[in-house]
């Protein structure tokens, strides 16, 4: 059984299953023809992308908390505050940043609506902008947080099948550290790719910034 390389212990499956319940959601939303017709149409009564972009963030949000649970950082959806605390920076989609940053929250409750919060950037330590289908690389982006956070990742739902690799080239000129996507889709799919190696790797690399504290 120890031989198998497929058999996985229970901490990998158990990080595992975020990621496929993740997909699993996305993917009902994707490839309901319904949702698609609208969509393609830019229809009146389709989600907006703003939407979609805020519940992919969410759930990274969730997921890093976790990966991160027992440490000295967290995630957040907010602003962060320049060393003066007078200015804030552009939206930040995630916030990873240590605990003893957290300024003021914004209607955060035990059942909260909103859970928005103002971080100190001395203490953030990666911010993540997330996008519901990348299609183009927003480059002001990591200018106008340079001032902000040194690291800066893009995380996509999903991109096309053949789009990755340029996208992550073009993501890193533009000064992202780190690019993923969650999974490969286009009209033309029967259904959608996930990206479960890019997953892998994300999950590394924010266990990773455990040695930043």
């Amino acid at each position: 059984m120890t031989g198998d390389n497929s058999v996985i212990g229970h901490g990998q499956l158990l990080l595992r299953e975020r990621f496929e319940s993740m997909v699993a959601e996305f993917r009902s939303w994707k490839m309901c023809n319904f949702i698609r017709q609208l969509e393609a149409s830019r229809s009146k009564g389709r989600i907006l992308p703003f939407v979609r972009g805020l519940r992919l963030s969410a759930q990274l949000v969730y997921a890093v908390r976790e990966l991160l649970e027992g440490t000295e950082l967290t995630a957040n959806w907010g602003h962060l505050l320049d060393r003066e605390q007078n200015f804030c920076s552009p939206e930040c989609d995630v916030i990873i940043h240590k605990k003893s940053a957290h300024v003021r929250k914004w209607d955060g409750t035990e059942s909260p609506v909103m859970d928005f919060r103002f971080v100190s950037m001395i203490g953030s330590v990666v911010v993540i902008s997330c996008k519901s289908m990348v299609r183009a690389i927003d480059k002001t982006y990591p200018k106008l947080m340079s001032s902000h956070v040194k690291r800066i990742w893009l995380f996509g739902e999903c991109c096309g099948p053949r789009s990755s690799d340029r996208l992550e080239n073009i993501a890193k000129e533009a000064g992202y550290e780190k690019f993923w996507h969650l999974y490969k889709w286009s009209p033309k799919m029967e259904d959608i790719e996930p990206n479960r190696e890019g997953w892998n790797r994300f999950v590394k690399e924010v266990q990773k910034l455990k040695n930043c504290l």
